[in-house]
């Protein structure tokens, strides 16, 4: 799909997309022709934000403006917690890592 998009002339800054398309597989496509991306992640995927293995995300402390760590099998990545009036919890995620 990314293939056939810069074959068409498609070439964004960033890349946005649900949670079902956030894979590594799909990220490092993104990564590989140098666009960046913005997306959500489910609450158990494994990361590492302290270099002392990996965790599901839900149970990181994640500050109101983000955290970088190791997404497992990616590499590093921002995060923020984002949490609705009603207490939905969501996860969007960032190849940027200085993004404010």
């Amino acid at each position: 799909m990314f293939d056939k998009a810069e074959e068409s002339g498609f070439n964004p800054e960033f890349v946005l997309f649900d949670t079902w398309y956030a894979s590594v597989k799909n990220l490092k496509a993104i990564r590989t022709k140098e666009w960046h991306f913005l997306t959500r992640l489910k609450k158990n995927r494994s990361v590492n934000p302290d270099n002392k293995g990996n965790m599901p995300l839900e149970t990181v402390d994640i500050p109101p403006k983000g955290l970088v760590f190791h997404l497992k099998t990616y590499g590093f990545v921002k995060v923020f917690r984002i949490v609705s009036k009603d207490g939905d919890t969501q996860h969007r995620v960032t190849d940027v890592q200085d993004m404010g």
